[in-house]
């Protein structure tokens, strides 16, 4: 390359970031999204954009270092760790968790006999996923939750299917305990942080307090208002738990992408490679999961990838395309910064990759006479859906089930749908996309809907 030409294409990228950060913070405003953070890895370096504030009782500018709680994402790093003793030799991924966890004990016996960390890492467990949590900080808290584990019921057989599940990651976070002897955070901080040096990394709400962090947000008619709460107590540390900033992320990110770690690897490249290799399919929104990465087909790539979602008020995506070199992560203070996620994602395959976007689904023509087939109640344990035919299409009405005070605002508002393929389900509504999958049984009839990351048995 000459110097010319070398030139020119710093010219182009500066341009190129530019403009999305442009995009980032006239998005921010416009989804009343008060802070944002976005980290990218692209031609062989680092950008950082930032947007907004981190409060809006208190502003202070969102920076790289920022520290947003970065939900679900946080199980890639309890696999990370786990997988580091199971390179040591210390677990192995299709061993019974109960020959390691004695203590343990589910609703159903040949479940506890026959439970593995492979199942724990791959959301095919069975049992159910959304689990009740409370604010308790004590160093017991995990354990405790996961004491009450044999009230949980039972959906289908360990293995058989694949169902989102904070419960599985849980419990994997419990062994992790159980085998270092030591807290769950202190584990992770010595396989997984420490090695990589995520110094801007943490758990703990006091440890957080003194540093520069967003807070979560509510949207309300007059604008974003502070959320007064943490969002989570301890025992939901290992599904969703860590408090991290764009510089850190990036950091993780990289490791994920090519290996590259500041210390000794927690993991070996085989290792780290497999967490992204389809262990088999998953329920839309994504087509396949790893250990326990999440694998989406999206601008004719599969895209390696994971978000999180603290109580609606702080959210957070990451993405990892190893075949480009490319990672992306978004850290946000409200709830629309889902929608800003997804859209500074687009705009970075498409403009920074060239992708081809994904290409507009509609419903095929017949689709209103199958209808009929699909309405009913479906299940996912503790929440559920209605689906009604309206109007020539069907409409998905979500609801808790066993709790009547519980807040509904948590759950998606109704959403249009149509068919866009034989037993598959199309949203109607923006975004257009996949919205679910129905399953059949060997006699024909619809017993099960995969949406949502979940899957949801029909009632009725």
């Amino acid at each position: 390359m000459t110097q010319t030409q070398a030139g020119n294409l710093f010219d182009t990228a500066a341009t190129a970031l530019e403009e999305l950060g442009q995009l980032v913070r006239s998005r921010s405003a416009e989804l009343d999204v008060p802070g944002a953070a976005v980290g990218v890895y692209w031609q062989d370096r680092e950008h950082h954009l930032t947007a907004g504030v981190t409060s809006v009782d208190a502003p202070a500018p969102v920076t790289p270092d920022t520290l947003f709680m970065i939900g679900s994402t946080t199980k890639t790093v309890t696999a990370t760790a786990l997988l580091a003793l199971v390179d040591r030799g210390t677990l192995e991924l299709d061993t019974a968790v109960v020959d390691l966890m004695p203590g343990l004990a589910m609703a159903d016996a040949s479940v506890t006999a026959s439970l593995t960390l492979r199942h724990l890492l791959t959301h095919t467990g069975g049992f159910e996923g959304d689990v009740d949590d409370d604010e308790l900080w004590g160093p017991t808290a995990l354990a405790d939750s996961v004491a009450t584990f044999d009230s949980l019921p039972q959906h289908s057989r360990p293995g058989a299917a694949f169902s989102y599940s904070n419960a599985g990651l849980r419990l994997a976070g419990r062994l992790l305990e159980v085998v270092t002897g030591t807290s769950y955070e202190q584990a992770v901080r010595d396989l997984v942080l420490s090695p990589l040096g995520m110094t801007q990394s943490h758990y703990l709400p006091w440890e957080v307090w003194s540093r520069p962090h967003a807070v979560g947000h509510v949207v309300e008619e007059k604008g974003p208002a502070v959320a007064h709460t943490w969002g989570m107590g301890r025992s939901a540390a290992p599904e969703g738990g860590l408090v991290s900033s764009i510089r850190d992320q990036l950091t993780y990110a990289r490791f994920h992408l090519d290996g590259t770690c500041a210390g000794t690897p927690p993991v070996g490249d085989a290792t780290r490679r497999a967490m992204q290799v389809a262990q088999r399919e998953a329920a839309p929104p994504f087509d396949a999961v790893g250990l326990p990465w999440l694998l989406v087909d999206t601008h004719g790539v599969r895209a390696i990838t994971h978000g999180g979602n603290i109580a609606g008020v702080q959210l957070s995506s990451l993405l990892l395309l190893p075949q480009h070199g490319f990672a992306l992560t978004t850290l946000t203070n409200s709830a629309p910064g889902r929608q800003l996620g997804a859209e500074v994602t687009d705009w970075c395959l498409e403009n920074l990759l060239g992708l081809d976007a994904d290409p507009a689904l509609v419903p095929f023509p017949g689709a209103a006479d199958a209808l009929a087939d699909y309405a009913g109640r479906y299940d996912s344990g503790t929440w559920g859906l209605d689906l009604a035919v309206e109007e020539g299409g069907l409409v998905a009405t979500f609801t808790f089930n066993a709790t009547p005070q519980a807040d509904q605002a948590v759950l998606p508002p109704p959403q249009a749908l149509g068919l866009c393929g034989p037993d598959e389900v199309l949203r109607i509504v923006a975004p257009g996309e996949v919205f679910g999958r129905f399953e059949r049984d060997a006699t024909g009839q619809v017993v099960r809907l995969l949406c949502q990351g979940r899957a949801l048995h029909r009632v009725r």
